[in-house]
């Protein structure tokens, strides 16, 4: 299991990669829909991870971490898939503008935000009990660096509060979503995990 996990999962690192140095290219030719479902197997190919990390960490503390970390990343294949079906319906059938820009715009924003903030969330929990779990194990290095992206789970709710409270905070207001930074802050969390899993 454990071999089978690092092989998808340094995979999706590639891919990753990929998506990094290709983006503009794929923007340019308006291949949103293709980007989507490339990044929907990428994280698929994550998905043993949570339960591999359980697996090798071999703590009872980690478990209810691992849960949110399964839900994190299959809601977020599923967030994916979606807006993939959305964008592909989008540029293919709709060519008599059936459905407005305004209206399309409407329905990626139900299938994206609030949601991935939410997901973000799902993700810092996930992160937190990794970093405990590394903690007691004495992993100084892992916890570290994994306790710094539990603390996103601020971020990710301010975002989440944002996007859901009709009457806006000025200092929740004042933190935007990022891609940039969500990104970022994505790959170097599986990169660091994915280091933990092959080499420890």
């Amino acid at each position: 299991m454990v071999i089978s996990a690092i092989i998808f999962g340094w995979i999706s690192v590639l891919i990753f990669f990929i998506i990094l140095f290709t983006y503009k290219k794929l923007i340019d030719n308006n291949e949103y829909a293709f980007l989507h479902i490339l990044m929907a197997v990428m994280y698929s190919l994550w998905l043993p991870l949570p339960v591999t990390l359980f697996y090798v960490a071999d703590s009872q503390v980690l478990l209810i971490g691992t849960i949110f970390g399964i839900a994190y990343i299959s809601m977020l294949i599923i967030s994916l898939s979606l807006q993939t079906g959305h964008i592909i319906f989008l540029l293919k059938q709709n060519q008599d503008n059936a459905i407005s820009e305004q209206h399309g715009s409407y329905m990626m924003a139900t299938l994206s935000n609030p949601f991935e903030g939410l997901l973000g969330i799902f993700k810092s929990i996930w992160a937190f009990y990794l970093a405990l779990t590394f903690w007691a194990s004495e992993e100084t290095m892992f916890a570290s660096l994994i306790t710094i992206h539990s603390l996103f789970l601020i971020y990710y709710l301010f975002i989440v509060l944002d996007a859901s409270l009709m009457k806006r905070i000025k200092l929740i207001s004042s933190v935007k979503s990022n891609p940039f930074v969500v990104n970022l802050e994505t790959l170097l969390f599986f990169l660091i995990l994915m280091v933990y899993v092959t080499f420890y």
